[in-house]
This record gives structure tokens, sequence and C-alpha cells, in this order.
């Protein structure tokens, strides 16, 4: 990865910042500001937003997620399923829960078998896919989870 920063600011702020008079600079920023390459990926980040129909992919995955977790609600391996837009988590019903429970390394190596990037925090599962991910790609996704609560989940 490349970072990228960028300081945001009202009119106001800006135009009161904004002379030939160094004693008017607005200094802050940050050592991300400038990478040649982390602002032409950035360019080319807004043109695909502004040339694809990215608002309308996001709206589908937000509906798919939703729907794909309906699949875990009734599943006794799994609790608490819940979307915000096209994040999704559950969690996993083990012995010791929570971010620091033991079974999320064992789970990040389970999905990357798999080759899947699923963000374990101990026993919650973060699904962040890329806007770009086919409903075939979602659906073994899904699968892959509901294999994964069958092997390291319990029952209530």
């Amino acid at each position: 990865t490349i970072p990228l920063a960028a300081t945001i600011a009202t009119d106001a702020i800006f135009h009161a910042h904004f002379s030939e008079d160094r004693k008017k600079t607005f200094f802050h920023s940050s050592s991300y500001t400038a990478n040649p390459i982390a602002c032409a990926a950035a360019l080319a980040n807004v043109e695909i937003w502004r040339d694809e129909p990215v608002a309308e992919r996001i709206a589908v995955l937000s509906a798919r997620q939703a729907a794909g977790l309906q699949r875990f609600r009734d599943n006794p391996y799994f609790t608490d399923c819940r979307t915000t837009g096209t994040i999704a988590a559950l969690d996993l019903r083990t012995g010791s829960a929570g971010y620091l429970a033991e079974i999320g390394p064992k789970l990040r190596a389970f999905f990357l078998e798999r080759g899947l990037l699923v963000r374990p925090l101990g026993n919650v599962l973060y699904l962040l896919p890329p806007y770009c991910i086919t409903s075939d790609e979602l659906d073994g996704l899904y699968d892959a989870i509901e294999e994964a609560g069958e092997r390291f989940g319990s029952r209530p």
C-alpha cells in the first residue's frame, strides 16, 4: 500500500490562508502529502468513481450483504449478525468471545487457506468486500463462513 494524506478545509479556512504572504500559510500538512505514485492512484480512483457506476455497485453490495447474512440468523453457530452499508459482521459462538479470543488466528488461517481475506477479531468476523466482488464470489465467502461455523463453532 502507498499512504496518501489530504487536508480538507471549509472555503472560509481556505480563503483565509490563500495568499502570497507566507505569514498566512496554513502550516498543517502530513508526511504523506504529494507522493506522486499515491497521487496518481488517488486520481485513478477519482476517475473510476466519476466514470463507473460505483454508487450503484455499493447499493447492490449493501443489499447482497444484508440478504447474505440472513442465512446465518438461524444458524446455531452464529449470533449478532449485522450490517452497515457494505460492511457485515457476525459473531461465531465459541468458548471465549471478544476481539482477543484465541479463535481469531485459527479463523484467519482457515479463510486464507481458501483464498479469502476475512478480518476475524477474535470470534467476530468482519466482511469488507471490494465493490467489484461478484455474486459468485460473495456466495463462496458465505459458504466458507458456514463451513467455519461447523468446524469451529459451539452450539448455544
